[in-house]
């Protein structure tokens, strides 16, 4: 299915996130919001207009784009519009906290051609519950939950949707409060203004260390952390979307609004490498508020620590780009991942070795989870795609070797001397396993005893089971990307639908940035090439796949993953680049010394 530009449904591309670490807004270029989850991440949404023409929005009426301000994510953002034929206004959104301890949905708007006359359209709810039912201002979408709209003159129309007229007059700013304000003449516009720009202010900050080529993406990547993180919980969010599709038509839709534990570990690596070793901790945090105990439980959790439900359609939602189902809840929930365990000990290591101050608690669920990774060599898992019939991965044992080497690293002052042994003997057994799977011409096959390449052996190299001068490294690295790439994309097995799903999906984007990485670990000059033509054709927030011949972005976006594998592989660069730098000052310091 060609998808072009439709516009019924916006293009992910152009869509820029609010959050406040509560919920979540997505808009389009027209400062519609699309989506808005409220009042958590994983609420059912209140606006969903992405996934269905016919949903729930909070629309500027007879509004085009002229301009916005260039963050693709954070707290507040501007948008300059055109009304009709005539005057523009600026629209400055905000997700700004509520009195009870709520989020409310802030936008402002002003003329800047004079005094206008503008119209505000919304309606909420319908998305697998019923439609609000207005009183008033007042907005009731259940028995117990209500929020209110408020500013200007409101109406309602026989389908749900309240319209509201301002009249902007002389520069100034009025206000359209969505959320818990009681009435028009509780809003102190003075107020909401210092309050924006104060959170502008926040969202405008440097992190610590970026990288030397393509810096504004570690920003991003900074500042969608901060976005997609609980401030009450330290969990972080994988996407705060579900059901955009990887694949256009196919059935490839799933919910992402939770906290992959995998997910988790990605954004403390990212937060140690960009200096934020305080973000890093609140991820910290949330795995051991899970104690071993609940992480060995279940791989991805909700974002207060609870059980994700079962999956399930929501029917009567049309689907962005007709694909459906649109599903709520996760099946992943109940998989048995081992490189859930491999992802989660790294970055504990990564952390400790970087904070440098001893954790009791840390260890102890790093033991626990060492003391799985050695046991069962032989048991089926989900693997790191998810697949939904366990079978013998070899990512399943990628994962366990990592769990078991950094559990090595981690613990030879704290753990016993037979411990050590035994975690020895199973990650050289693990390893042995892997590599004596790896035929002649470096095609890592995805299960045991079957063909079939997966982008997975990338990790062999990232995490250094291989080291770079191992000569197989560059053989496994090449035919990956040979037999998956996609210009600089990378697939991530292919796509022939052999893993329960109709066929066909697009190539992934946090495989794609793995293959930059593991070039910049072998110090191939590609590594740069790669990279520059990734983030010459992916959006600013990056979703879970990029189709590259209709150059469209697909599947659940912002993906917290593809943007912490991006910065894992320009910060490689930046470390091989120095590695180079200081070779090549050794050799001229002992030429100059011959010299002399």
């Amino acid at each position: 299915m060609s998808i072009g530009r439709d516009p019924r449904w916006p293009s992910i591309d152009v869509l820029r996130l609010l959050s406040d670490g509560r919920s979540a807004a997505l808009l389009d270029a027209n400062a519609t919001v699309q989506w808005w989850c409220w009042p958590r991440f994983h609420s059912p949404p209140l606006c969903w207009r992405l996934l269905d023409r016919r949903g729930g929005a909070a629309s500027w009426l007879e509004a085009t784009h002229v301009a916005a301000s260039g963050e693709p994510a954070g707290s507040t953002t501007r948008t300059t519009l055109r009304i009709g034929f005539g005057g523009r206004i600026e629209v400055w959104d905000g997700l700004l906290d509520a009195p009870d301890g709520g989020s409310d949905l802030v936008r402002l708007v002003r003329a800047l051609d004079g005094p206008l006359d503008v119209w505000h359209a919304v309606k909420l709810g319908g998305f697998d519950r019923e439609w609000v039912r207005w009183s008033g201002d007042e907005a009731r979408f259940d028995d117990e939950s209500s929020l209110f709209l408020a500013g200007g003159t409101t109406t309602h129309g026989a389908d749900g949707t309240a319209t509201t007229r301002l009249r902007l007059v002389d520069d100034r700013w009025n206000a359209l409060v969505l959320g818990h304000a009681a009435s028009a003449d509780e809003i102190d516009v003075a107020a909401l203004v210092q309050q924006l720009e104060s959170s502008e202010r926040e969202d405008q900050f440097d992190p610590p260390r970026v990288s030397k080529t393509h810096s504004e993406r570690v920003r991003h990547t900074l500042t969608l952390l901060s976005s997609c993180t609980d401030r009450d919980t330290g969990a972080v969010v994988a996407s705060p979307t579900t059901s955009l599709p990887e694949v256009v038509g196919g059935n490839r839709q799933f919910d992402y609004r939770y906290s992959w534990l995998r997910d988790s570990s990605v954004a403390i690596t990212a937060a140690m490498l960009v200096g934020k070793p305080d973000l890093a901790r609140r991820y910290v945090d949330f795995l051991l508020s899970l104690g071993a105990e609940g992480i060995l439980e279940s791989p991805v959790r909700r974002v207060d620590g609870g059980l994700v439900p079962r999956e399930r359609s929501v029917d009567g939602v049309e689907g962005w780009f007709a694909s459906t189902p649109v599903r709520v809840g996760n099946d992943a929930a109940t998989q048995l991942q081992y490189d859930v365990l491999g992802f989660v000990l790294d970055a504990i290591w990564i952390y400790r070795r970087h904070a440098r101050r001893p954790d009791p608690m840390l260890w102890t669920v790093a033991r626990a989870l060492a003391d799985r990774a050695a046991e069962s060599p032989n048991e089926a898992s989900n693997g790191v795609w998810e697949v939904r019939e366990p079978q013998r991965f070899v990512s399943g044992d990628i994962g366990r070797w990592l769990a078991l080497d950094r559990a090595l690293r981690l613990g030879h002052r704290f753990s016993a001397a037979r411990t050590r042994a035994r975690w020895r003997r199973a990650r050289d057994e693990v390893r042995v396993r892997v590599l004596g799977a790896l035929p002649a011409d470096g095609t890592l096959p995805q299960v045991y005893g079957a063909g079939g390449v997966d982008a997975s052996a990338l990790l062999l190299v990232v995490f250094r089971l291989l080291p770079p001068r191992d000569p197989r490294a560059a053989r496994i690295v090449d035919a990956t990307i040979d037999a998956l790439g996609a210009g600089p994309l990378l697939y991530r097995y292919p796509p022939d639908g052999r893993d329960s799903f109709d066929p066909g999906e697009a190539p992934f984007v946090p495989a794609s940035w793995w293959a930059v990485t593991a070039l910049a670990v072998l110090q191939r000059p590609e590594a740069q090439r790669r990279a520059d033509e990734l983030c010459a054709l992916l959006p600013a927030l990056q979703a879970e796949g990029f189709d590259p011949a209709r150059r469209e972005a697909l599947g659940n976006t912002p993906l917290l993953w593809s943007h912490a594998e991006c910065t894992r592989a320009l910060f490689e660069l930046d470390r091989q680049k120095r590695w180079r730098h200081r070779i090549v000052a050794a050799s001229s310091r002992r030429i100059m010394g011959w010299r002399r």
